[in-house]
């Protein structure tokens, strides 16, 4: 069963994007006309339901990862998904993707500079069993941000 997100559900999930730590509280005052509990109750459901999950959201620049790149990748003949699981273990991966087209991945990276990122390339990503080729964009601004990247163990 379809679960509907009506008008009151996208203005409580607009303050928690603006602050996930809001209380329930401050955000029946910003809604209006609605209680905490009702907030609650729809924040509950929401969750339970798969919608949506409130967490933190790192963000790489701030611990000295200032390049992001999206690099395309052509993988041996039915090893798409088994590069994409070992491309998952490596700490600076923010998504990895099974695509069509040209290539056979798309995965955006994050690094500290230019050779940083070409250490990375080189030295662990296309040393995934299955690699055959790369190709890297640099990504020069980000309009929106997906909240799946965490913070590496190795820092700049």
């Amino acid at each position: 069963m379809k679960l509907t997100v009506d008008d009151i559900d996208r203005a409580i999930l607009s303050y928690l994007y603006e602050d996930g730590r809001m209380s329930c509280a401050q955000i029946a005052r910003r809604v209006g006309n609605i209680s905490v509990r009702t907030v609650n109750n729809r924040i509950r459901r929401l969750t339970q339901k798969g919608i949506v999950k409130v967490r933190a959201v790192a963000f790489p620049e701030a611990v000295g990862y200032d390049i992001v790149a999206d690099v395309s990748i052509e993988v041996e003949p039915g090893k798409a998904r088994k590069v994409a699981e070992g491309l998952l273990k490596l700490g600076r991966v923010n998504y990895v993707a099974i695509v069509t087209g040209e290539s056979d991945l798309s995965v955006a990276v994050y690094a500290a500079d230019p050779r940083d990122l070409q250490t990375f390339i080189h030295e662990q990503l296309q040393q995934i069993p299955g690699v055959q080729r790369t190709r890297t964009s640099l990504i020069t601004e980000i309009l929106t941000r997906s909240a799946d990247w965490r913070i590496p163990a190795e820092l700049p």
